[in-house]
């Protein structure tokens, strides 16, 4: 059944779309991994704009973070002035990432940018997973790094630690960039620098990364749909219930798995996607541009002549449906996890 993308200004396979969403959902439940660095490509794969998948899959992360939010702020895992040094690292770095995507987008660039990031990140990535999994003992590297971490200027003090206002900034504004110009959540950067440069547990770096990606992915939905008119609101309202729903039977059935078997399956598939990055980047040639401005439809003419209305709009209606979708998927994850007790 076809559908037809009013931003994007292309039609695309309904089923498809939510196929894709289940997918990613469940492994990301299953792994604990953003969906955006699997997702993204096979949206550029399908024929999507690479500034419409970027800007869409980060509105669709404003309403798939509620959940999350809102369970971590529930159990005091969230430092909030911590995270208010986080939002505002995001906030510089996100719209220097907004900004660069609408100058490579302009000169005909972003596609290339972007799949070269995808290719060379996730290809870094795998490699280093499959050389934890293969290593049977890992060493603790502590000493200059950790010095210089210690040694830089202006120390604040927050809940857990004391350290320079300068390390948050810094997750933050990579987080930020990194989500801007690549659509994916900034989970895979902030949870790991929060737990190894500032020494947080895992529970509070997961309940920071929700709290400061909130904002972020609010902020550049906004930035995004008024600069780029990058964001379809009906594509990224498709993808978050399919990944809600994916999601919730991912959770379920990674508490099966074991954790071995879980890093192996997710090298492989970062590898998988790195190699389908690749292939697209020197083999694919990208659709002739037709231009997401010369679409006329009532959302598209709404989203050009009401920009500030149109953002606003779909971070609400992301939010609204955000919690919607999770307060009935925390049932249906409570259902499943009492009959898998059972078995």
């Amino acid at each position: 059944m076809e559908i037809y993308l009013p931003i994007a200004n292309t039609y695309v396979n309904i089923f498809v779309i939510l196929g894709l969403g289940l997918v990613v959902g469940f492994l990301s439940g299953l792994l604990g991994i953003g969906g955006g660095i699997i997702l993204n490509p096979a949206l550029i794969k399908i024929g999507i704009p690479p500034i419409t998948t970027v800007g869409t899959s980060v509105a669709q992360m404003v309403g798939a973070t509620v959940s999350g939010f809102i369970s971590h702020l529930k159990l005091k895992n969230i430092d909030i002035k911590m995270g208010i040094v986080l939002i505002i690292g995001g906030f510089i770095g996100g719209g220097l990432g907004v900004i660069l995507a609408k100058t490579l987008e302009d000169a005909g660039h972003f596609r290339t940018f972007v799949l070269s990031l995808y290719a060379f990140y996730l290809a870094f990535t795998g490699i280093t997973m499959f050389k934890d999994i293969l290593t049977s003992k890992k060493e603790e590297k502590k000493g200059n790094f950790d010095k210089l971490i210690e040694n830089l200027p202006f120390k604040m003090r927050f809940a857990l630690t004391e350290i320079s206002v300068l390390v948050p900034l810094g997750i933050g504004f990579i987080s930020g960039f990194l989500a801007a110009v690549m659509g994916v959540g900034g989970g895979f950067v902030v949870i790991p620098a929060l737990m190894y440069l500032v020494k947080y547990p895992v529970e509070k770096a997961v309940g920071l990364s929700l709290f400061q990606m909130i904002f972020i992915t609010s902020y550049l939905t906004f930035f995004h749909s008024v600069v780029n008119n990058g964001v379809d609101i009906v594509l990224a309202l498709i993808l978050m219930i399919g990944s809600s729903i994916g999601a919730v039977f991912g959770a379920a059935f990674g508490q099966r798995l074991n954790k071995n078997i879980t890093k192996l399956i997710m090298a492989i598939i970062v590898s998988t996607v790195s190699i389908i990055s690749f292939y697209q980047l020197i083999f694919d040639k990208p659709k002739e541009k037709t231009g997401l401005h010369v679409a006329h439809n009532p959302i598209s003419d709404f989203a050009l002549s009401e920009p500030y209305l149109y953002a606003i709009s779909v971070i609400i209606i992301s939010l609204v449906l955000g919690f919607i979708i999770s307060s009935i998927t925390h049932k249906v994850k409570f259902i499943l996890e009492m009959k898998f007790k059972k078995i």
